[in-house]
């Protein structure tokens, strides 16, 4: 199932299944007694078969928005930064399989690789948009 939590009232939201937050909420309705994107990434390293399949769960989700989004606009290249995407390389291999089995070859040639911003990044770009306030709303 890939319907998440119920996040700015659309469930199949990418933030509501694929956050970090969220895949360990997700892992805790299945069994998981940690609370934290680490304690996941732990459990996963431990052969934890509920971690497994939340970093599995939510690879593919992130996979499958990266291939709309190559498909719509062509991309060539996506960065993945913030702190869950650092949980274990293993995520960034399910997001490479959902791209790899994809009908339209050019979306398999998207190169998808981890921010080089570490997990400071979205921060970074939010203190960013403060010399682009013309960007928001």
């Amino acid at each position: 199932d890939i319907r998440g939590e119920d996040t700015f009232g659309n469930p199949y939201a990418l933030e509501a299944m694929a956050s970090g937050p969220h895949t360990v909420a997700w892992a805790r309705q299945h069994g998981f007694v940690g609370g934290t994107g680490e304690e996941l990434a732990a459990a996963y390293a431990a052969g934890d078969a509920v971690a497994a399949e939340a970093i599995a769960r939510t690879g593919t989700a992130v996979g499958h928005a990266i291939a709309s989004a190559t498909a719509l606009l062509d991309l060539e290249l996506v960065a993945i930064g913030g702190g869950f995407s650092h949980s274990t390389p293993d995520l960034f291999d399910h997001m490479r399989a959902v791209i790899d089995n994809h009908y339209f070859p050019f979306v398999r040639k998207v190169r998808i690789v981890p921010s080089a911003l570490s997990s400071e990044g979205p921060l970074i770009g939010a203190a960013a948009l403060i010399h682009r306030a013309h960007l928001l709303p």
